[in-house]
C-alpha cells in the first residue's frame, strides 16, 4: 500500500516537473506560441515597407533629373534604417490613402510629412517628432497686389477677399478649412481639395484658384524655386511632424525612436536639414 502511494506521488512530481519544463521552454502556457511583432517581421525579412506621397518637396519628391525619390524625410528614414541594420522599400501612394494602408498593415510605416494631431493619435502610433512646421497661405505676388493684400489677420479673412483656396485632400489644412465652412465663417465654394499639393500649385499658377493653404517647408521651397513670384499672406506656428505606424507596432516605434534620438545627438539630423533647407519651429 505504501509503495503504491509513493509511486503515485512520484508520478505526480514527474508530471509537475514535465509541465513546468514545457511551460518555461515555450515562454508561457504549454502549446502557446509567442506572436511575432511588426519589428520581428521586419528584422526577419531585412527591410521595412514605407509609404510616401512624393509631392511634398523638400520632404519627399521625385528628382526630375534622375526620376528617383529624394528629400529630407527620405534621407532621414534611410539614416534611421541604416542605424537599425535594415533596408527601406518605398511604396508611393496618395497621401490620403497612407493612414488606411498603415491601419490595414499593407505597409509598415507612413513617412509623408504627417502632422501629429489628436484625431490621428486615435488611429495610429506616432514616432517622436523630427520637425515642427509653420502653416502658410500663399498666393501670387500679382494676385496679392491686385487685391491690396499684405497679411491676413486671420484665416477667416478668406471670406472678406473671396479667395478660392486650394489644399491637399486628407490633410490638416483641409480639415481646418472645412471646419471654417462648418462654422459658417467661409463658404464651401471657396475651398477646393486636390489629390496632391502639386496640383493645387499648378491651379494657382494658372489662375484657377487664388491661393494655396499648405505648410513649411513646401511653401518655402515653392517660393524659392518657382518662376511665378509667390508670397505668404498668412502664417502661424503649426503641428509637430512625425511618422505613423500601426497601433500594435509599439516595439517598432521604440526602435525607430532610439535611432532618431541617436541621429539628433550626433548632429546628423542637423546635417540633413541643412542639405534640404529645412528649419524647425
Amino acid at each position: 500500500m505504501a509503495s503504491s502511494k509513493l509511486m503515485a506521488v512520484g508520478l505526480i512530481v514527474v508530471a509537475v516537473v514535465a509541465f513546468a519544463a514545457g511551460y518555461f521552454f515555450s515562454g508561457g502556457m504549454k502549446g502557446e506560441v509567442k506572436k511575432e511583432t511588426t519589428w520581428d517581421i521586419i528584422k526577419k525579412r531585412g527591410y521595412i515597407v514605407v509609404a510616401t506621397s512624393p509631392d511634398w518637396p523638400p520632404f519627399e519628391f521625385i528628382d526630375p533629373k534622375t526620376n528617383k525619390l529624394v528629400g529630407y524625410e527620405v534621407d532621414l528614414m534611410e539614416a534611421v534604417a541604416a542605424k537599425l541594420g535594415i533596408k527601406v522599400k518605398w511604396k508611393h501612394m496618395n497621401f490620403d490613402s497612407i493612414i488606411s494602408a498603415v491601419k490595414n498593415k499593407e505597409v509598415d510605416l507612413g513617412v509623408s510629412g504627417f502632422s501629429v494631431t489628436p484625431k490621428r493619435l486615435e488611429e495610429v502610433l506616432f514616432t517622436m517628432p523630427h520637425v515642427v512646421t509653420e502653416v502658410q497661405l500663399i498666393t501670387t505676388v500679382e494676385k496679392a497686389k491686385s487685391l491690396g493684400i499684405d497679411k491676413l489677420k486671420s484665416l477667416d479673412e478668406i471670406a472678406k477677399y473671396k479667395l478660392v483656396v486650394g489644399t491637399g485632400s486628407g490633410t490638416t489644412q483641409e480639415d481646418e478649412l472645412m471646419r471654417l465652412v462648418k462654422e459658417g465663417k467661409i463658404s464651401s465654394d471657396l475651398v477646393r481639395s486636390f489629390q496632391d499639393f502639386e496640383l493645387a500649385l499648378e491651379a494657382l499658377k494658372k489662375g484657377d484658384i487664388d491661393a494655396v493653404y499648405a505648410e513649411t517647408p513646401v511653401t518655402t521651397w515653392w517660393i524659392s524655386t518657382e518662376k511665378t513670384p509667390l508670397t505668404v499672406i498668412y502664417s502661424r506656428s503649426y503641428w509637430p511632424v512625425a511618422w505613423v505606424a500601426h497601433k500594435d507596432s509599439a516595439e517598432l516605434v521604440k526602435y525607430l525612436n532610439g535611432a532618431l534620438a541617436e541621429l539628433f545627438a550626433e548632429g546628423k539630423v542637423d546635417e540633413i536639414r541643412a542639405k534640404w533647407g529645412v528649419t524647425s519651429g
